[in-house]
This record gives C-alpha cells, sequence and structure tokens, in this order.
C-alpha cells in the first residue's frame, strides 16, 4: 500500500475507537460530554483529513483508472483488502468503488486473473450492500451482484486454458454466490435459486475440477455450499417447500453437523450451538422431532451459551436464536402463553447482549440477525411491546443516539406544548381531536405521543448505521442514495406491529418538507398523515438537535442554538411547518436554558437505561 493508504486505514481505525461508548457509567457526566465533544472535534478533523487524502490521492487515479501503472494497480487492490477486515468492513463503500474501478481497469489491460478476482470481490461488496437496503425493502443490489458473480463464473468455459490456483477458486466461489441474489420466499426466484444451487454441487462434486486442480480447498467449498443450502429452511418454514428440497435440506444440515462433530473432537473444542440447532429443526421439519422437543432444545442451547461471547457465532446464538424459538412458538398459538417467561428472558438477554456490544463488534450480520428478530417478535399484552424492544435494543445501545433522540423529543415537546397554550386550532385532527377544547382536553396523549414519535422516528437508521456514526470521510454519492433509503426501513419496522404502526408517518416523513417541494421521500404525503402537525414538530425538533452535535448532521457542524435557530428560520413555510417554525423561534431563551443541563440530564438517563 502507499502512504496515505494506510493512513487513511489508521484514521478509521481511531474513528472507531474514539467513537465508541463507555462500557461503565462515567463518574462525571459533565466531564464525560467534554471529552466526548473533544472526541467528536478529533473525528471532524480526521474526516476532513481522510477526505483530502483520498481528493488529492485516491480520486484523479479511479477517474483515470485505465491509465495507473500495473504497480498501483497492485497497490490499489491491496488497500480495498484492508477496507474489508473480514466482518468488520472498514468501509464497504470505499471497498466497492476501488473495486468496481478495478474491474474496468482489467477489462482494458486483459488481464483475465485480476479481472475474475474483482468481480468476485466486487460481487460481494454488492452483496453487502444489498444487506443494507433490503431492510428497507429495495433491491438496487442484487442484479448488479448478479453480473458479477455470474460474468466470474462464466469463465468456467475456459478453465483449462486459466493456470492460476487462486482464479481458478474465485472461479468456483462466484458460480456458488451466484444464488445469493436470488430470495427463497419468493417462488420463482426460489426455483432459480435451486437450479442454481443444484449446478454449483454438480461442479463442486466433478472429479474433473478435483482432479485438475487438486490444490484447492474443495472440502471447504463443498461445506461452505452445504451451509448455504441450509438457508432453504425458511422455505420449509414457511410451508411451501416440495419433498426434493425438504430431502436436500436434511442431507445439508446432516453435512454440516458431522463437519461440526468431526472438527470438534480432532481440535477438543465445543461444536457449533448454531449447526447442531440447524441440523434439530431440519429434523423437525422432516417429522423426526416434534414441535415441543425442538422448543425444548432451543431452550437447552440458549442457556448454555457463554453471555460474553461476541464472536459470529456469539451474535447468532444471542439475537437470531430468539427470532427462531419466537417463530416456531407461533405454530402453536397454545404454547405462546405457556412459553411467555422463557421469550421474554431471551428478549431481555438479548437487549444487554447488544447493549454490551462494541462498534468494531457491529457488522451487517448482526443488524440483520436484529432486524430479523423483529419481524418475528411476539408481542404479549402484559409483557414487553415492540415499541419496548426497539427503545430499549435499538435506541438505548448507543448513549449518544439516545441523547439525540432524547433531545429530539424534548424539543418536540415543547413545540407542541407551545401550540396547545398558543395555537390549539392549529392542532384539530391530532389523535382525532376534533376541536380546540378537545385539544386542549387532551393535552397529556398528544404530548407523550408526540414524544414518542420523536423517539422512534429515526428508527430506519438502525440497518444504516455505519453510514452515520462510524463514517471517517466525506459520504459519496452512493452512500447518500442508500442513506436516504432508512425512511423506508423506518416505515417497515414499525408496520409490523400494533403498538407502532401508529409512529410509521413520523418515520417515513421526517425528511420530507413542509411544502412538499424538496426532501424525501416523495412517497410521504403530508395531507394523508392523520397526525401531520406531529410528524412536521419532530421535523423542526430533529433538524434543530442534528445541528447541534457534529455526529448528527452531515457537515459535521457543532452550531450554538442560536446559531441552529438561524437555520430553522431559514426554512419558515418552505422546508418547516410556519406555525411551529414561529412557535420555535420564539422559544430561543427556553432553548438556551435548557442546554445548559439537558444534555448532561440525557446522557445520565441513557447510562440508566443502559445499566452500565
Amino acid at each position: 500500500m502507499r502512504e496515505y493508504q494506510r493512513q487513511y486505514i489508521e484514521n478509521l481505525k481511531q474513528v472507531m475507537t474514539l467513537a465508541d461508548a463507555p462500557t461503565k457509567i462515567p463518574e462525571d457526566i459533565g466531564l464525560y460530554v467534554e471529552k466526548r465533544r473533544e472526541k467528536n472535534r478529533q473525528i471532524a478533523d480526521i474526516i476532513e483529513e481522510n477526505t483530502k487524502l483520498l481528493r488529492e490521492n485516491l480520486m484523479p487515479v479511479l477517474d483515470d483508472i485505465v491509465s495507473v501503472p500495473e504497480e498501483e494497480a497492485a497497490q490499489l487492490e491491496d488497500f480495498a483488502a484492508h477496507l474489508m477486515q473480514g466482518s468488520k468492513q472498514l468501509d464497504l463503500l470505499l471497498d466497492y468503488t476501488i473495486r468496481n474501478a478495478l474491474v474496468m481497469y482489467a477489462r482494458k489491460h486483459e488481464k483475465r486473473d485480476m479481472l475474475i478476482r474483482q468481480l468476485y470481490h466486487t460481487g460481494m461488496a454488492l452483496y453487502y450492500m444489498q444487506q443494507i437496503v433490503y431492510h428497507a425493502q429495495q433491491n438496487d443490489y442484487r442484479w448488479k451482484m448478479s453480473m458479477m458473480f455470474g460474468e466470474a463464473a462464466a469463465y468456467i468455459k475456459e478453465y483449462d486454458e486459466i493456470a492460476d490456483v487462486d482464479t481458478r477458486g474465485y472461479i468456483h466461489r462466484s458460480m456458488a454466490n451466484l444464488t445469493l441474489p436470488y430470495r427463497w420466499l419468493i417462488p420463482e426466484e426460489a426455483k432459480q435459486k435451486e437450479k442454481v444451487m443444484r449446478r454449483s454441487f454438480q461442479v463442486l462434486t466433478d472429479r474433473h475440477y478435483h482432479e485438475k486442480t487438486p490444490e484447492l480447498p474443495w472440502d471447504t467449498f463443498l461445506y461452505k455450499s452445504h451451509q448455504e443450502r441450509t438457508t432453504a429452511m425458511q422455505l420449509l418454514r414457511s410451508g411451501e417447500a416440495d419433498p426434493i428440497i425438504v430431502r436436500e435440506v436434511m442431507e445439508s444440515a446432516e453435512y454440516v453437523w458431522k463437519r461440526q462433530m468431526e472438527n470438534s473432537s480432532r481440535k477438543h473444542t465445543r461444536p457449533s450451538e448454531r449447526w447442531m440447532l440447524e441440523y434439530e429443526i431440519a429434523q423437525y421439519h422432516c417429522g423426526v422431532l416434534t414441535l415441543p422437543q425442538l422448543l425444548k432444545k432451543m431452550e437447552s442451547t440458549y442457556l448454555d451459551m457463554k453471555k460474553d461471547d461476541f464472536s459470529e457465532e456469539g451474535i447468532w446464538n444471542h439475537i437470531y436464536m430468539p427470532a427462531l424459538y419466537a417463530e416456531y412458538l407461533s405454530y402453536d398459538p397454545p404454547l405462546v402463553k405457556k412459553k411467555k417467561h422463557i421469550l421474554l428472558y431471551m428478549y431481555n438477554r438479548m437487549v444487554r447482549f447488544v447493549q454490551q456490544m462494541h462498534n468494531d463488534q457491529l457488522n451487517g450480520r448482526m443488524t440483520s440477525f436484529l432486524l430479523e428478530c423483529f419481524k418475528s417478535f411476539i408481542e404479549y399484552p402484559d409483557g414487553i411491546q415492540a415499541k419496548d424492544l426497539l427503545l430499549n435494543l435499538v435506541v438505548c445501545r448507543d448513549p449518544d443516539i439516545y441523547v439525540y433522540l432524547r433531545l429530539t423529543a424534548d424539543f418536540s415537546r415543547m413545540i407542541m406544548e407551545e401550540a396547545i397554550a398558543r395555537e390549539p386550532e392549529h392542532l384539530v385532527g391530532v389523535l382525532s381531536c376534533e376541536s380546540a377544547a378537545q385539544v386542549v382536553e387532551r393535552a397529556g396523549d398528544i404530548l407523550r405521543f408526540t414524544e414518542e414519535c420523536a423517539m422512534l422516528h429515526d428508527i430506519g437508521t438502525f440497518p444504516f448505521g455505519s453510514l452515520v456514526t462510524l463514517a471517517a470521510r466525506a459520504r459519496l454519492k452512493e452512500e447518500d442514495k442508500m442513506y436516504r433509503y432508512h425512511v423506508y426501513a423506518g416505515q417497515q419496522i414499525l408496520s409490523r406491529f400494533a403498538s407502532t404502526k401508529v409512529y410509521m408517518p413520523a418515520a417515513l416523513g421526517h425528511h420530507r418538507w413542509y411544502d412538499q417541494k424538496g426532501g424525501y421521500p416523495p412517497e410521504y404525503r403530508r395531507e394523508e398523515d392523520p397526525n401531520c402537525q406531529v410528524t412536521d414538530a419532530v421535523n423542526i425538533a430533529a433538524y434543530f438537535t442534528g445541528l447541534l452535535d457534529s455526529k448528527f448532521n452531515e457537515e459535521r457542524l457543532e452550531l450554538s442554538p442560536a446559531q441552529a435557530l438561524e437555520r430553522v428560520r431559514a426554512g419558515i413555510g418552505t422546508r418547516f411547518s410556519p406555525v411551529f417554525a414561529e412557535l420555535f423561534l420564539g422559544m430561543k431563551q427556553k432553548l438556551e436554558d435548557y442546554m445548559e443541563n439537558g444534555v448532561i440530564r440525557a446522557y445520565e438517563n441513557a447510562f440508566v437505561q443502559l445499566g452500565r
């Protein structure tokens, strides 16, 4: 790597360290807040430095990638490899940008080995990007990913002409990854996924290829392919799988479990709980185990887990297993009530597990598991609600995010208090109030609802968290586009539960301008929002709060309340509701008084809720 590349990676790691949350409650919250502000300034400086490093050294090279010397292309490839350190994904979008350019370079210079390698890595970057936007029901990267893997896999026709062992390996890996763009739960795609997977197995078990390239890790390739085929368990759970798929899944689950047992015996270690459970689930779908027997095995496995295991295996166990348990529990309604105490124990333990994770342990897989847990989440009338889980698990995982939302909620409440006192007629319609008098009468309900909307309005950023909290450079255009999808992700998450549906409009519309001529998304229409005034208030409060903290605005600014209010003033009647904006501007002194201790109180509350 070149010196600027090494410096960039060191800066990335430093940002991750500076951005991490403390593992215990600070003795002096005020001092902590001051130190945090200083860390944010350091992060802002690093972002400026990294952006300059890329602008002056990398971007000119990528703009004319076909002209770079071979040595520099190799350095770029090495740089990209360091940006993706396993599941940590230090800088996914920059890795994609470089890999995509190297594909062009390899095509131009007819470097076949390099092209196959970069097609594979670009396909993997697109896969991880698709995993992020998938939670917003967007499919921007699926087919480009398919094209990358497909082109690399097509070189199997030239297999005999390729001498490099690693390149041959990338062909096989790309062929196996052709299954990734397809989803089991969409019938047409499931058929294609089956077809691709069977073709991949056919090649992996063909002695012809083994004899030609004996150096390749064929056992590993086959093992990972069997792991991938167990993902068809989703289809089994839907009840739509045909007997052939059921048999294939059972074969793969048994194959993986036997390998696990062999490896653990040889190494004198404990086999993976995950793959043991996958095998037991397959047995249930084949009629070998009953539902109560499967649930009992899940419970036993869960209780035996180490509480502080933050490995990929530990993340699966602590986050995905409760999702599976809830899904299978729902097969038998009487069991949902009977097993309530066990499921609530799992949910509460999962909250503590996620809260204790450090930022460098967060990754797309953890996020996906957590969002899968939301999908199968069971609400109990007298137990934890989805709203509570979201607030505790997502919001309170990071004290900085909690404080941002707490301040937004407090400012939103202050706006509504002023409106109830001075302009109650403007709130007619909120929570179905039919008159100004009813607005005043139901003031408590309106204020509580406003606070909850504010606390949950940004829930959709969870899948996009690394684009916000761990950014170590200015955003790329592709990241801006991706980040805008967080409003759809929020809508999807909140739409699933009775306790959260009412907050959907605020999640969808908090970036849409009041005059409907700016902001996003266009799907939010103020006239269709039954509580549009609350969304209006949250819009102002969230924008204002973001300007006070460099971590939560794209410009990395840290403005004073007076400076932030001038930004609000500039948006009256366009970006913001004129009624609420004027009320908010009139609270200047009240806001400044709040800021003297409000941030410290919010952090105190955050650490109490986190139990640190």
